[in-house]
């Protein structure tokens, strides 16, 4: 096999974790143009589907070394059921949130502030100490413990923030249907800690104080419409604290959310938020191609490129393995680092030296990877359509990449299963939506192409398209084969 270099890959274990929150990706984050707007501020809500690198984004921010006073706040887990008992019966459906989540992200900044203090003296840190060990017990105070007590203790030793010219001697969190005074008291004592974590961080030198919200899909199953609203009301307290603490040292709280959930929310300004306040991860063939360089900078040595370490003949005609590789993905970190480890570990079979990657290797590593990315699919679509493998199924029956839409109608009604809800249309548009399968779309010049939704989002669905390809990465594991 002929090879750029003399670099072998022997002795390289792996291209890394396929989840973030398990790999090393510190080692070889790959700093990308994200990374500079969210630490800006000129973004706060980071989109993408699982996999595209939200949680790689959080721990750069919340485990690396920049001067930002930064924590990650991971809502796997979260109770979901006592915040939602901490509603704002004062404010309308969508807003009835945003007291509680703005509380939670003063009390998680001043906490964060505190423990970076080494003054004891401070007026500001003597009086967050004192309301923390008053309501918690301590600093040391996880995302879950905020909006559990009943009731908060203030005193003249922390906060007595006033409403309606009345000193508050403490805030109930438990209250009856008919009490509208909620979340203006909660909101006086937000600004109160607010207030004097800013003022600690201008003492630490802070240029920025940063929270990251990770996690937000994990338990749903079904995105609820009160769960809708509490996720509204966390962007909405986001935008709130952002504007309002945006002078001298700024508070910048991130949200990363899958963008299914981001897209089922309804609200007033979602659209402005989407426009100019968020981001969307997306990644291309270069982007993709940097982030293995980058990984094989660290592994191997800065003369480690995808030459050095794959055979020079194609995989096909006019198909390089690079792109026979992608072709299988859905342009995420993930599958790439997945698909490369299956081939990686096919060619560790060989004894030559140099070791590369050859044709064979590539080829070999379908089986495995088809099935890693069936596995990826239930994740993502059990929770919405437990039975969505008989539509898979039905896909399999026909036995062919492509495939016309009265062939699937006949073949899935066959299969579907009384427990089944999901009729033959809506299955297209469900297996469209998670890229399962793309429907051909015909242009103005007599030629056509295949649109799926990970490559073409602007496109839609298109309820009256005929003809439908399945992804090529699921071929192997539905025992598919080409027209």
């Amino acid at each position: 096999m002929a090879t750029t270099s003399t670099l072998s890959l022997r002795e390289l274990t792996s291209f890394g974790d396929v989840a973030a929150e398990d790999d090393a990706v510190l080692d070889y984050f790959l700093t990308t143009d994200a990374v500079a707007r969210i630490k800006s501020g000129d973004v706060f809500l980071v989109l993408g589907r699982k996999g595209a690198g939200k949680t790689a984004l959080v721990r750069h921010f919340a485990e690396g070394t920049g001067k930002s006073v930064s924590r990650s706040l991971n809502l796997g887990g979260y109770p979901w059921a006592v915040h939602a008992q901490r509603i704002d019966r004062g404010s309308s459906d969508v807003e009835a949130y945003v007291s509680s989540w703005r509380y939670l992200i003063a009390v998680q900044l001043a906490a964060m502030a505190l423990t970076r203090v080494k003054d004891a003296s401070d007026e500001n840190a003597r009086a967050i100490r004192t309301f923390l060990n008053d309501n918690y017990g301590g600093d040391a105070l996880a995302i879950d413990e905020v909006l559990k007590p009943s009731k908060l203790r203030l005193s003249s030793m922390s906060f007595e923030p006033t409403v309606f010219g009345c000193k508050l001697g403490g805030i109930a969190l438990d209250r009856k249907a008919g009490d509208l005074k909620f979340g203006t008291e909660l909101d006086a004592l937000s600004d109160m800690l607010m207030t004097a974590t800013v003022k600690l961080a201008k003492k630490l030198g802070a240029p920025s104080l940063m929270l990251h919200f990770d996690e937000l899909d994990q338990g749903i199953s079904t995105l609820t419409e009160e769960r809708a609203r509490m996720l509204s009301g966390l962007v909405l307290a986001v935008r709130s604290v952002r504007q309002k603490y945006k002078e001298g040292i700024p508070v910048k709280p991130v949200i990363y959310l899958r963008s299914d959930l981001w897209d089922k929310l309804a609200f007033s300004d979602k659209n402005k938020i989407s426009e100019r306040l968020a981001l969307r991860l997306e990644w291309d063939s270069d982007s993709l191609l940097e982030l293995v360089t980058t990984r094989l900078h660290a592994r191997l040595g800065r003369d480690a490129t995808w030459e050095s370490i794959t055979s020079a003949e194609q995989v096909r005609a006019a198909n390089s393995k690079w792109n026979f590789v992608l072709s299988r993905t859905f342009l995420r970190p993930r599958d790439v680092i997945r698909f490369l480890n299956s081939a990686l570990s096919q060619a560790q079979r060989r004894d030559e030296e140099p070791l590369v990657l050859g044709n064979q290797d590539v080829v070999n590593a379908r089986e495995s990877y088809s099935a890693y990315l069936k596995a990826e699919l239930d994740d993502e679509i059990m929770a919405h359509w437990p039975q969505w493998e008989e539509a898979l199924q039905a896909c399999s029956a026909i036995s062919t990449l492509t495939f016309q839409r009265e062939q699937f109608e006949v073949e899935y009604e066959h299969r579907r299963t009384p427990a089944n809800p999901v009729g033959a249309d809506e299955a297209l548009e469900q297996l469209f939506r998670f890229s399962v399968i793309g429907y051909e779309r015909r242009s103005g010049y007599g030629g056509s192409s295949w649109a799926f939704q990970y490559t073409h989002p602007e496109a839609g669905w298109d309820n009256r398209a005929t003809r439908f390809k399945v992804h090529l990465g699921l071929k192997e594991f539905a025992k598919l084969r080409d027209d």
